[in-house]
């Protein structure tokens, strides 16, 4: 009753809070923590996700899952010249409301994988997706970087809760 259900104590807490609760020791905490981390695991890899990113809403589909997340964290999906879906990263994980991402950790992987173009993804655990002016200047310095290695940044979506919001669809990129 204290956090609300039991997906958001198993989902949103550290060991030690677990251990907190009557019957759950050390071993039990962390087990419960690994079952939780495997269940995420199993649900992005079993989630119809398209093989190209099309649109925003496929780019919602294949992040939703962040919507849950009690920090902030920042992905990137890194695409080939047909926006085939290269590989999905995620590039930092931050507080309850940051997430502090550099070019250089964007396109690090980027430039490894031959990526043609990325699409950024981060969450508001808020709920609200309305991007914020950091949101707005670092996604600025991003696509800039982006420009000097011919790497595209196609869009960059704010995951909130059961919506989003498209850089690209809002005309701020």
């Amino acid at each position: 009753s204290e956090y609300g259900s039991v997906r958001k104590i198993l989902m949103n807490s550290y060991p030690d809070e677990l251990e907190r609760l009557r019957g759950i020791g050390p071993v039990k905490a962390r087990q419960l923590q690994y079952v939780c981390e495997l269940a995420k695991r199993l649900y992005q890899g079993a989630a119809d996700y398209p093989a190209c990113i099309r649109s925003p809403q496929d780019i919602y589909g294949r992040a939703k899952d962040m919507q849950h997340l009690a920090q902030e964290e920042f992905r990137a999906i890194f695409l080939n010249t047909k926006n085939g879906i290269i590989a999905e990263r995620t590039i930092t994980r931050g507080t309850i409301n940051a997430a502090l991402v550099t070019p250089r950790e964007v396109f690090h992987r980027a430039v490894k994988l031959l990526a043609a173009s990325v699409i950024l993804v981060h969450n508001h655990p808020s709920g609200d997706p309305t991007p914020s002016q950091d949101d707005i200047d670092v996604t600025k310095k991003i696509i800039a970087a982006g420009n000097l290695l011919d790497i595209t940044v196609l869009d960059h979506c704010i995951i909130g809760q059961g919506k989003y919001v498209s850089f690209k669809e809002k005309g701020l990129m």
